[in-house]
């Protein structure tokens, strides 16, 4: 009896699909990956480090001043689409 329980629960697990094996990964372990993603971002910005680069950054902002004009285009073509 338990084992028939066991065995439908076991076959209703259904593995999902993914298109290549490095989005299978990255669904796989997003927890993990997120969460050394805000530790790194958290860390650099108390370094007063880039959080794109190694730079040093611009006083008062998380970017360097090359990422800071990226920055800027990159909201300013945003702000054009909506």
């Amino acid at each position: 009896m338990l084992r028939r329980v066991l065995k439908k629960l076991h076959k209703k697990k259904v593995k999902k699909e993914y298109p290549n094996r490095f989005l299978a990964f990255y669904y796989r372990h997003k927890k993990r990956l997120n969460k050394e993603r805000r530790s790194t971002y958290t860390k650099r910005k108390k370094k007063g480090v880039c959080v794109r680069c190694t730079n040093n950054v611009v006083p008062g902002i998380i970017f360097c001043s090359y990422h800071q004009k990226k920055q800027k285009q990159y909201n300013k073509n945003a702000r054009k689409k909506s």
